[in-house]
């Protein structure tokens, strides 16, 4: 199995290229989904978000009000930290136990049927500073950047509010710190048709060559 960690920021483009990837034969992984999950009701984090962000950030099924919880973490860096202190592990959790999931289901496969194909596992990582702790799922790691500006706009054209990209906006790793840890970088700047063929061939390529890891670039940084 090769998994694929795909990094890139809000609004640049990293839904795009990883539902081309889906259509390509991919099995995905949102790391949002996951976020979502480990939000819900249930929770083991539940009491640590309570305490730290209010009761009234629950909601009546036991769930978290994400917008206001949002509101609240994205106030401050600080907020932003002790936040990202309380999800990030049971994210990683999460993460790891799907990927192990996925692998297990690839052995059956496998065992089956001895010419099954290779999994390829495509991982959407908004974040991808805070992941550090998971490089070591990676066997490659790809991103996708776009201008700022042009982010903006496909942001407000979903409907969010302008502060509320800044907001996050700030809080995420920069382009470079981006262009720094990939092996392979999608510029987001040409036409929806023209990027989407620039990821079915890179795809192919990639294919082509059997999937062969990819060592990751950064990495004592990564581990710093």
């Amino acid at each position: 199995m090769h998994v694929i960690y795909l990094a890139g920021g809000i609004a640049s483009g990293k839904s795009t290229v990883s539902r081309t990837m889906r259509e390509l034969g991919a099995e995905l992984i949102d790391l949002d989904e996951l976020s979502r999950e480990a939000l819900g009701p249930g929770s083991r984090i539940l009491p640590q978000i309570r305490a730290e962000f209010g009761d009234d950030v629950i909601n009546p099924v036991g769930g978290v009000r994400r917008d206001l919880l949002a509101q609240r973490a994205f106030a401050s860096t600080e907020r932003t930290v002790t936040l990202e202190e309380i999800e990030l592990p049971l994210i990683d959790e999460l993460l790891r136990a799907r990927v192990a999931a996925l692998a297990e289901q690839e052995r059956i496969e496998r065992e089956k049927d001895p010419g099954a194909p290779e999994k390829v596992v495509v991982v959407e990582v908004p974040l991808l500073d805070r992941m550090r702790g998971s490089f070591d799922m990676a066997d490659e790691i790809i991103g996708v950047v776009c201008p700022v500006p042009a982010r903006r706009a496909r942001a407000a054209q979903r409907g969010m509010d302008p502060r509320d990209f800044d907001r996050r906006l700030q809080q995420q790793p920069s382009d470079a710190y981006v262009r720094a840890h990939c092996s392979h970088i999608f510029n987001n700047i040409r036409t929806m048709d023209v990027f989407v063929q620039e990821v079915r061939d890179w795809w192919h390529e990639r294919e082509a060559q059997g999937w062969e890891n990819v060592p990751k670039r950064g990495a004592s940084s990564a581990k710093a």
